[in-house]
């Protein structure tokens, strides 16, 4: 899967974005844009939808606020307009999460900011697997470059403990 960085003011104008100062704005925020983004392009949905654009609908939708952040509902209910299969999940086992993977679908799962301190909401990401070795495998759009958190590997009992349960689950209809 394609890796979306969060942080877009690098390259603001190529993204669409109307300055550097909304960019800069979005740079924080965007995680939930980013793993749509990353999830159309593995689903093959949406087109060449840039992110300030994908921004624009989003809102419309009122799918972020500053004092909820991505409200999941909303961006599952954005993907199944664009012909995806798509529902907010708790997630309560590993399984569940391989399951999901097996029937070809992407998990944008519901974490903290950081695996380093406490927490377990205010960011998202996409899971990629659960690796043999046991490690979560994600891609998290946020950090302090564009290429910062591609294929992130994380002990699994490390991933749980910053895990909400909460995730969004996309597929394509012919892959239920």
């Amino acid at each position: 899967m394609q890796f979306a960085s969060a942080m877009v003011s690098h390259d603001w104008r190529n993204l669409g974005y109307p300055s550097v100062r909304v960019a800069e704005f979005w740079d924080s925020r965007s995680c939930g844009i980013s793993c749509l983004r990353m999830a159309f392009g593995a689903l093959d949905v949406g087109g060449s939808m840039g992110p300030a654009a994908l921004t624009e609908a989003l809102l419309e939708r009122a799918a972020y606020t500053e004092t909820s952040g991505w409200k999941h509902g909303h961006l599952a209910a954005y993907a199944t307009e664009l012909g995806l299969a798509a529902s907010p999940q708790i997630i309560h086992s590993v399984d569940e999460l391989q399951a999901a993977h097996a029937r070809g679908a992407v998990v944008i799962v519901s974490i903290g900011h950081s695996f380093e301190t406490p927490g377990k909401t205010g960011h998202l990401a996409v899971l990629l697997s659960i690796a043999e070795s046991g490690e979560a495998v994600l891609h998290i759009p946020s950090g302090d470059n564009p290429d910062q958190g591609k294929g992130v590997r994380v002990p699994t009992g490390v991933f749980w403990e910053h895990f909400s349960g909460r995730a969004i689950v996309l597929s394509r209809h012919d892959h239920p």
